[in-house]
């Protein structure tokens, strides 16, 4: 049995995990990133972690890194994201490499998401796939004949950063962006920016907006709904441009559950072309909880 590590890096938590071919996890550590610390000791802390399940586990053949971008993915160079401060430019294939004594190969997470989805999860048999990340930001990765699309120089996809509306809330400087309607981490600037005279002092939670939706509140259904809307929108457009066999939803899916899903596919049916709504299927990711290990375990994977 072939055993590949994967390193899971964000800008809350990372993980080490050591599993197989078929995406089995057979070891796994997790750790708060403490991102203020910089590039330099997450990478140690990373490299540390890492040898100790090597050690642990011994003919680990490759590692596979899924991390936030922008990035070069064929490089495994990492270009300051958003929520990781200080990695600027910072050559991570490189030191990975290095110390752990293997071959690395570095992916952007959505994208590592979209083929751990194809390989083992909703998106089985999808020749044409997107993932759709809906969580702490709103990003995508493609697949197509299975395997990652990449863009110029190795760079990912985008599509949270796109301009979705001239007003709304802003993400990362950008007003009415895709990310500040569509993201996890949007529903409670979202509630600020539809009833600022209600929230606008102190924000609720996702969570809090949600358990207030579920018992009835009109103004926490609205927001979640405005939401479902933007993700329903989001994936008429992917339809549309590019004639996908099917488009798996991330972390909303999971913790929002049927009513937000049924919201977005009825947001897409009304929205995208009716020959590109017949061929795409809209659905929550199918592995759950062990995805992020496993998309990083994907990467590292020929």
């Amino acid at each position: 049995m072939t055993l590949y590590l994967g390193l899971d890096i964000g800008g809350t938590k990372c993980a080490a995990v050591v599993g197989d071919e078929e995406g089995r996890v057979v070891a796994r550590t997790a750790w708060a990133s403490e991102a203020a610390r910089g590039p330099g000791a997450m990478t140690a802390d990373l490299i540390g972690q890492g040898q100790a399940l090597m050690a642990k586990h011994p003919g680990v053949a490759a590692v596979g890194v899924a991390i936030g971008g922008p990035l070069d993915s064929a490089k495994g160079i990492i270009y300051s994201p958003p929520n990781l401060p200080g990695w600027d430019a910072v050559p991570l294939k490189e030191r990975l490499a290095t110390a752990l004594g293997l071959p690395v190969r570095v992916e952007h997470d959505a994208a590592a998401c979209a083929l751990a989805e194809y390989r083992w999860g909703a998106g089985r048999g999808a020749e044409r796939l997107a993932y759709l990340t809906c969580g702490t930001g709103f990003g995508v990765g493609l697949i197509f004949g299975g395997k990652i699309y990449r863009g110029a120089q190795g760079r990912p996809s985008d599509i949270g950063h796109i301009r979705y509306r001239v007003d709304g809330p802003t993400a990362y400087g950008k007003a009415g962006s895709w990310e500040a309607f569509a993201a996890g981490s949007a529903l409670p600037k979202l509630a600020g920016w539809k009833f600022p005279r209600r929230f606008g002092d102190q924000l609720p939670t996702g969570q809090e907006l949600a358990q207030m939706a579920a018992a009835g509140d009109e103004d926490a259904k609205q927001v979640i709904r405005i939401n479902a809307q933007a993700v329903g929108d989001a994936c008429a457009l992917l339809a549309d441009l590019l004639y996908l066999d099917g488009i798996v939803l991330g972390s909303l899916a999971r913790y929002l559950g049927a009513a937000w899903l049924q919201m977005v596919q009825e947001e897409f049916a009304k929205e995208a072309y009716p020959q590109a709504k017949e061929i795409c299927r809209i659905m929550p990711a199918g592995l759950g909880e062990s995805l992020q290990d496993r998309a990083a375990l994907v990467v590292a994977m020929p």
